[in-house]
C-alpha cells in the first residue's frame, strides 16, 4: 500500500538532500503515523480499498500529512502547549476540513 506522500516529497518539503540518508527509516515511518493520524481524526480512510479521500481533499490530506512529519522531524521530543500535546498550528484547520460531518439524513 503506497503512502500519499512519498519520502522524496517529505524530504523537499523539508529542504533535506534527496539522496539516501540515515534519516529515511524515521521519515518513512512518521510518514506513514501521520497517515494515520489525519485518518483517525478525520474519520475518512485516505489509502487502500476503502480509501474516500481524492482529488482536492487528498491535496489537503497531503498537506497535512506534510506539516505534521515536519513537526516530528524538527522535534523528536514531542511538543506541548498547557501540558497537553498539540499537533503543528494550521494542522487542525486543515483536518477540520476534511471531516465528514453526520448531519442526521440519510442520503
Amino acid at each position: 500500500m503506497a503512502e500519499p506522500v512519498t519520502l522524496a516529497e517529505i524530504k523537499a518539503d523539508l529542504r533535506l538532500d534527496l539522496g539516501p540518508s540515515a534519516d529515511d527509516g524515521t521519515l518513512t515511518r512518521n510518514i506513514t503515523a501521520a497517515r494515520r493520524m489525519v485518518e483517525l481524526k478525520t474519520g475518512r480512510v485516505i489509502v487502500g480499498d476503502a480509501a474516500d479521500v481524492a482529488g482536492d481533499d487528498l491535496e489537503t490530506a497531503k498537506q497535512a500529512i506534510s506539516m505534521i512529519v515536519g513537526t516530528w522531524y524538527a522535534n523528536p521530543e514531542g511538543i506541548s502547549v498547557d501540558g497537553r500535546g498539540e499537533m503543528p498550528l494550521g494542522v487542525g484547520w486543515i483536518i477540520a476540513s476534511l471531516k465528514r460531518w453526520d448531519d442526521g439524513c440519510d442520503a
